[in-house]
């Protein structure tokens, strides 16, 4: 358990007090902008403040550790950014709250409540004066989310150590992350939805399903004037109930009370709201901007642009529906996120994410999206991991399974599959480890992000068994 509960509250609201998603370079050693860079000197001075040997690399990384420095290393790999806070929260996404035993905010679960917890591991090895034959380094990164040029600049400069782990996922252990492909889709759109949409935006990050989106039809043109036509007829509150729009929203889970429609002077903005998720689960989530193109389907007939869209890409199966999907015993079933959708005239994009096993191939996949459009879209890929696969009988894994069953109590435990993308693909006999249970809700990447004490406390006793037997293993 966690020593001195109020006391790691307090270091834990610190660190998620700053809005740490990656933006542009503030300063020479901030090159992922002001509030990352302010979150890992949040964590080095406190882990300086705690005894702990600390260091920092132009701010990209941060790293604290214990032990006899002639020793070799055992990483511990966390991350200080985070994904946008988006609408929706019940409470402020930078401000730690409290509800009997979880805790809410940006970051909590993903990753600066599992970050502060190995803080107190490391914390609790050095206070115990705890004799280990290895170093243990808290490698603290700043752009996870991004694209992890921050552990890759660490494995190009950096001491790497012998064994790693990563709380950034689930237990028992993750033995198998997916690939991780982004693309991003330029479409010149059709006369038809030219004509009709001012603008239309949704999503910030492919890695993301986005929860809200919104389209702004012109003013004057024949969907603006038909969408005018149904409020006058029905009223804003209940034209998505009417026959022309409900068969189309039925198709994509939306009820009517997820639209609200507003004037302004390009015409009219029909806004879709939906629920926050993470790619790797898009079926946990509730995509908005399926909604957006449900509605434009209704509103625009005839644009081969809108219907391309909305009959390919707007549905469960769409992977399989352009001919992408794979599947495999080992890393499970490709997912697929449309993320990102936007549109001031000129080129339409979408940004797509795909969580590849290992029977997909990223430019089959691509090939796949770009037949959707054909000679009217051309695409770009933008980030591109390579699946991690380590045997379920190699030793490493079955240590961690051991130490898990061991302070948990649950016998048997097999490691699991993922479609998250963490740190352990970054540096060799690295893996995911924690700090979650596989079917625990956090609302990862969503409103009210959220994780239990309870879960905490699990990790940090799970982590310091572990120190220990891979102490001996290595």
């Amino acid at each position: 358990m966690i020593d001195n509960r109020e006391q790691f509250l307090k270091d834990l609201a610190e660190i998620v007090a700053f809005d740490s998603v990656e933006r542009e370079r503030s300063a020479a050693d901030a090159p992922f902008g002001a509030e990352v860079r302010g979150a890992l000197d949040c964590f080095l001075n406190k882990a300086s403040y705690y005894g702990l040997k600390v260091g920092e690399n132009g701010g990209y990384y941060g790293w604290a550790e214990y032990g006899d420095p002639e020793k070799p290393l055992i990483g511990i790999l966390a991350h200080a950014d985070i994904v946008p806070a988006g609408g929706g929260w019940t409470s402020d996404p930078f401000t730690v709250r409290r509800d009997g035993d979880v805790i809410y905010g940006r970051g909590v679960a993903d990753d600066k409540g599992p970050l502060v917890t190995m803080l107190y591991v490391l914390k609790k090895l050095r206070d115990e004066k705890v004799k280990l034959r290895h170093r243990v380094r808290l490698i603290v990164g700043c752009n996870e989310e991004t694209g992890s040029l921050c552990l890759k600049k660490y494995a190009e400069e950096g001491e790497i150590p012998v064994v790693s782990l990563v709380p950034d996922s689930d237990f028992p252990v993750i033995n198998s992350e997916k690939g991780i492909l982004h693309t991003d889709v330029a479409i010149t759109p059709d006369e038809q939805f030219t004509s009709s949409v001012a603008s239309l935006r949704a999503g910030t990050r492919a890695n993301v399903v986005p929860g809200e989106a919104s389209v702004t039809l012109k003013s004057g043109s024949a969907a603006c004037e038909k969408l005018r036509a149904l409020i006058a007829a029905f009223s804003k509150e209940d034209v998505f109930s009417t026959p022309e729009l409900a068969e189309n929203l039925m198709r994509v889970g939306a009820k009517p009370s997820c639209f609200a429609v507003t004037e302004n002077n390009d015409g009219l903005t029909i806004t879709a709201s939906g629920i926050y998720g993470h790619a790797m689960a898009p079926e946990k989530a509730d995509n908005a901007l399926w909604k957006i193109w449900a509605a434009l389907e209704a509103l625009i007939p005839g644009s081969k642009t809108v219907d391309v869209i909305f009959d390919k890409l707007c549905r469960p199966d769409s992977a399989s529906v352009i001919g992408a999907y794979r599947e495999d015993a080992e890393t499970g079933k490709l997912t697929m996120n449309m993320g990102v959708a936007e549109y001031d005239g000129g080129e339409l994009t979408l940004k797509f994410d795909f969580r590849l096993p290992i029977s997909a191939n990223p430019d089959e996949t691509e090939s796949a999206l770009k037949s959707v459009f054909g000679d009217d879209a051309s695409i770009k890929r933008t980030r591109f991991a390579d699946n991690l696969y380590m045997p379920e009988d190699s030793p490493l894994i079955r240590t961690l399974l051991g130490v898990y069953s061991t302070v948990t109590g649950k016998k048997n435990p097999r490691p699991i599959q993922t479609g998250g993308g963490t740190y352990a693909r970054e540096l060799p006999n690295a893996v995911a480890y924690g700090p979650t249970e596989e079917d625990e809700v956090t609302d990862l990447h969503n409103a009210d992000e959220h994780i239990a004490l309870a879960s905490l406390d699990r990790l940090f006793d799970v982590y310091v068994k572990a120190i220990e037997k891979l102490d001996e293993l290595y």
